[in-house]
């Protein structure tokens, strides 16, 4: 397990992961600009969050095109 820590609005948030896991969330939140050192803003972690969905929505959308190609 690995700790997550970051601030948001001035409160800290430790969360505690799997290591793969938790490894992919601090990259994830590096590349969206959210700093581990200092205080984030809200709009930053929303940004991150809605990124983060996006990229799923796309996968979901991707996985059932490769399942309706495959019983075909």
């Amino acid at each position: 397990m690995k700790t997550v820590i970051f601030t948001i609005e001035g409160k800290r948030f430790e969360i505690e992961l799997e290591e793969g896991l938790a490894d992919y969330i601090e990259q994830n939140l590096k590349d969206n600009d959210i700093a581990f050192d200092r205080n984030n803003t809200v709009s930053k972690l929303l940004k991150a969050y809605l990124k983060g969905m996006q990229s799923n929505f796309n996968t979901e959308k991707h996985i059932k095109i490769l399942i309706n190609k495959t019983e075909l």
